[in-house]
């Protein structure tokens, strides 16, 4: 089988409402959507979303970059994908969301090409079903309160917490947030997307806090701050999740020692689905759960993420509900809450709406 058209799409999601964490405020998603087509009439998707505080990239970056290296993988065999990975990493550093969107347009076309879905082609599925949290952007305790209501009547069981102000001030918060929910059956994550500073500030702050419900804090230091991440390791009542300081498995191994309890894989991260699974086998050996977190990806992206979070048993929780906070998708990802259905169809196993992906195209190239 060979490659022999790309074509390119820049689109805007159109977000429901902002979203919000303390370093930037979202009124849509940028994507840059990958559509893949080969000599045997398989035709495969894929996605990068950029974050240019996590992996340094931004979508256009991704769209320029993907229209450089285009042109130089027509002819390339789809199959391969470990092969393609090292041609691509012979051709550009990192871009690890360039990569990602070539990488889950392969699996799709190899997913396809057996008639399996990817879940199938990485090891089968290890759950029946996947639930998944809701994430609250930063807003006000009265604000997150009328949000927490609407969720836990929707079915929701998880809510993940968006926090990022002053320490005092966000603890203040989060105690709120746990007395409001304590008579119900929800559970509260804290993600803190790199704002605070101080570990000792941070241990003594959370010394207060004995709560069950409260599962853990995400990244709550600088990406490099690795003694910060150490000391609250060792002082903290709380499970410590890293995300921003784990992109791939190269940063992973690069610690000798990791101190954290849990990590947050992202596809856009490391790479694709294919260098996912070799951050999610390291991670087990050196007994560190892992949850499939999301960079707010379209239906394309999220399927990915859910594909790989079924295959691996490591892999404990997902965080996947992009198309949950847009006003339109341009795929048919189903999601029954709290769960997702993957259903059992090739590839990816979703049908792509090319009259929303038009609508929704900002710019486009075809090779």
């Amino acid at each position: 089988m060979k490659i022999t058209k790309i074509v390119g799409y820049y689109i805007e999601l159109p977000l429901i409402e902002p979203f919000v964490i303390n370093y930037a405020t979202y009124h849509c998603m940028h994507s840059v959507i990958v559509e893949m087509h080969t000599d045997a009439g398989i035709v495969g998707y894929g996605e990068g979303v950029a974050d240019e505080h996590v992996t340094g990239e931004s979508a256009e970056g991704i769209y320029a970059n993907l229209q450089w290296i285009a042109p130089k993988l027509i002819g390339q065999d789809p199959l391969n994908i470990e092969s393609m990975h090292q041609y691509l990493n012979s051709l550009i550093l990192g871009n690890p969301a360039l990569k990602a969107s070539i990488d889950i347009a392969l699996y799709d076309i190899l997913g396809k090409h057996a008639n399996l879905p990817v879940y199938q082609l990485l090891g089968g599925k290890t759950v029946e079903r996947l639930d998944y949290a809701k994430v609250l952007s930063v807003k006000s305790i009265e604000a997150t309160r009328k949000d927490i209501d609407t969720l836990l009547a929707s079915g929701y069981k998880v809510i993940k917490v968006k926090l990022g102000d002053n320490i005092n001030d966000d603890i203040q918060k989060l105690k709120q947030i746990l007395d409001y929910i304590k008579d119900t059956d929800a559970e509260i994550r804290v993600d803190c997307n790199q704002a605070w500073s101080n570990p000792k500030a941070i241990v003594q702050a959370f010394s207060s806090i004995h709560d069950p419900k409260l599962k853990w804090i995400e990244q709550p230091l600088k990406y490099n701050d690795m003694d910060g991440m150490k000391y609250l390791y060792d002082h903290m009542n709380v499970s410590l999740m890293a995300d921003e300081m784990i992109k791939d498995v190269d940063d992973l191994v690069r610690l000798k020692t990791p101190h954290f309890n849990l990590l947050n894989v992202k596809l856009m991260k490391c790479g694709g689905i294919h260098n996912a699974v070799k951050l999610i086998h390291v991670a087990e050996a050196l007994g560190i759960e892992c949850q499939i977190g999301s960079m707010v990806e379209s239906s394309i992206g999220s399927a990915a993420g859910y594909h790989t979070a079924m295959a691996l048993e490591n892999v404990k929780t997902t965080e996947l509900t992009g198309p949950l906070l847009f006003s339109q998708d341009i795929g048919d990802l189903t999601y029954n809450i709290p769960y997702v259905d993957l259903g059992n169809g090739a590839g990816l196993g979703i049908q792509i709406d090319t009259n929303a992906l038009a609508k929704l195209t900002v710019k486009q190239f075809e090779v």
